[in-house]
């Protein structure tokens, strides 16, 4: 085979991962939202979701977390739990609100530097979400009424 011929193969092969990666990445937007992004609540649960003032939270935790692919380290993620509602902060996007009665399960992750919750819900919306608190966070969640499960 001639040496153009070889390039040719690799220049096809690289277009080739080019074009899919892009393609991914489209998919990807459609069904997440976005890089960083979170669909919103369905309609049931977004009238339950109200706008309160940080004082009107319960508890404030600081840490990090992940979110569709935006990683934020502590102190740039902030969890506001209350009893109804919880509101979880990243950075410079857009707060991400979890009505109580959307979430049917907390789950504690395991990383490698610690230990980490995902908020569970019927639709799946919060599947590429998850915190990462400093201290220990699932005691004072239990006090609120989020059960955090094993």
């Amino acid at each position: 085979m001639s040496p153009r011929a070889e390039m040719g193969i690799v220049l096809l092969a690289i277009c080739a991962l080019l074009v899919t990666t892009v393609f991914v990445g489209i998919r990807r937007r459609e069904k997440t939202g976005g890089i960083g992004q979170v669909p919103p609540p369905a309609p049931e649960y977004a009238r339950r979701i109200t706008a309160l003032q940080d004082e009107d939270y319960d508890l404030v935790l600081r840490g990090g977390a992940i979110v569709n692919g935006v990683s934020a380290t502590w102190p740039f993620a902030g969890l506001l739990v209350s009893r109804n509602q919880i509101e979880l902060r990243v950075g410079v996007l857009m707060p991400i609100r979890i009505a109580r009665a959307e979430v049917t399960g907390v789950c504690r992750v395991r990383g490698p530097f610690g230990r980490g919750f995902k908020f569970r819900t019927a639709s799946g919306r919060l599947d590429k979400v998850s915190f990462w608190p400093v201290g220990k966070a699932a005691e004072q969640l239990a006090e609120l009424g989020w059960q955090i499960s094993r």
